[in-house]
């Protein structure tokens, strides 16, 4: 055989090697309109796993949309980590803040559609990229943020009801209340040094209860809601790396307020979780003591709101046009 023949032969072999035509189809795609979401699966899967991991993707993405109507990214992507470890569906995942940003998942699709579906992972890294956040200071705030509206996708997808969320809630709170092993370090402080701190519940439901307290007082005042004050900041700021405050800041200026930066500004120095009583009585939501069953009280003074926090806001548009 000519050395030239040999040459252009192990040129062309590699480009029809198993590995590579795998490795071209190492990607998937979610678009929405004119958004797109492309997906990598670091490691090949069988087609089983394979269909049942995009169609959870999939379906928690179209979740994602009861915010607002649509992704709060224009494009972002998804990172998949196959793992065979049976501990759980989703052992892990992060958001990097790179760009575009990317959510990084280790998952089991061996253990079913179901047990992904049901796995409160997804829904909570989706929620961080609501806000461009720029991923290091005042962690209650975005942590906060992803664990509220977690809950709020799912009960808006029909997940799970209008009382399992709130009784997850009231649990959340009071985990964060019981975790208080550094109270006397602030809120800020004890978020920068989260992983020597431990004290994850803290921070968590600390941030739960600033967004709620921000949600509730929105639509006290007649100045819209936090998912149509989300949609202006996603309108502006989309594509900017920002600290928690210039955040704050910059939804008081969209919506005409000051309630964004003067309930920060609170926060951040609190000791422990601050109250959460009040607000769940005005919603009308209140707990048996012997069962831990949660019931509602409609004539709560905030219970309107109540009723107003699990509606799909995209749903009630297409309502009024009609």
């Amino acid at each position: 055989m000519p050395l030239r023949t040999l040459y252009r032969l192990i040129l062309i072999i590699p480009l029809f090697s198993p590995f590579l035509l795998l490795a071209s189809n190492l990607t998937d795609h979610i678009k929405h309109n004119d958004q797109t979401v492309t997906i990598f699966y670091q490691t090949p899967m069988v087609k089983s796993e394979r269909e049942i991991t995009y169609r959870w993707l999939s379906t928690v993405s179209s979740a994602l949309r009861n915010v607002y109507g649509e992704f709060p990214k224009d494009y972002f992507t998804i990172t998949i980590k196959h793992n065979s470890n049976r501990t759980g569906p989703v052992p892990w995942g992060h958001v990097e803040r790179s760009r575009p940003n990317n959510v990084f998942l280790i998952i089991n699709p061996e253990l079913g559609f179901d047990a992904l579906i049901n796995d409160w992972t997804l829904y909570h890294e989706f929620a961080h990229l609501l806000i461009p956040y720029q991923g290091h200071g005042d962690k209650w705030f975005s942590e906060g943020l992803a664990t509220y509206y977690q809950n709020i996708i799912q009960m808006r997808a029909g997940f799970f009801d209008k009382t399992q969320m709130w009784k997850r809630i009231i649990a959340g709170f009071k985990r964060g209340k019981n975790q208080q092993r550094r109270d006397h370090v602030n809120l800020t402080d004890v978020s920068k040094r989260m992983r020597e701190t431990r004290q994850f519940m803290r921070i968590h439901w600390s941030g739960v209860l600033y967004w709620l307290n921000i949600d509730v007082e929105l639509r006290k005042q007649n100045k819209g809601t936090l998912d149509s004050a989300l949609k202006q900041l996603k309108a502006c700021c989309e594509s900017r790396s920002m600290s928690a405050r210039a955040i704050a800041l910059k939804l008081d200026q969209l919506t005409g307020t000051i309630i964004f930066t003067s309930l920060f500004d609170e926060y951040r120095l609190t000791y422990q979780i601050p109250d959460y009583d009040s607000i769940l009585s005005d919603l009308g939501v209140n707990q048996y003591p012997e069962t831990g069953e949660i019931y509602f009280n409609d004539r709560a003074p905030l219970s309107k709101i109540r009723k107003q926090l699990s509606v799909n806001p995209a749903l009630t548009e297409k309502a009024v046009k009609l």
